[in-house]
């Protein structure tokens, strides 16, 4: 049985792999229905590993371990940290996709995607109090 840390860094090899299939070989101009929604499906999978992946190693390095632990190393694991490092990745992947759109519309300024994040991040703090 693979640990859900294994879980996320394989969801971020075969997302990463895909992302680079579909930007060589799918061509937007021939087969936009195709090309579009899979480019941001896999965006979607890809940021939202990857930043998961990284928040998990950021949590598991700058926070002291509970009062009581036994093992010191087995922080990260605990499933607190897994859950809201993917609850916050997958915001993070959305907000992504969603600036990305907005980018493609030609409705992108610096200061839209920075209230796109500040959105998602009011969403995480309302949703990650507990």
């Amino acid at each position: 049985m693979t640990s859900p840390l294994v879980s996320v860094l394989i969801a971020l090899l075969l997302s990463i792999s895909s992302l680079i299939v579909v930007l060589v070989r799918v061509s937007p101009l021939t087969a936009p229905e195709f090309a579009l929604p899979f480019f941001f499906a896999i965006v979607l999978i890809a940021v939202s590993s990857l930043a998961a992946l990284l928040l998990v190693l950021a949590k598991s390095l700058l926070q002291k371990p509970p009062e009581g632990a036994a093992h010191g190393g087995h922080f990260f694991l605990s499933r607190a940290v897994l859950r809201s490092s993917l609850r916050q990745g997958m915001l993070f992947g959305v907000a992504t996709c969603m600036v990305l759109l907005l980018f493609l519309l030609r409705i992108h300024n610096v200061w839209i995607a920075v209230l796109v994040y500040a959105v998602f991040i009011l969403i995480e703090m309302a949703v990650g109090r507990e």
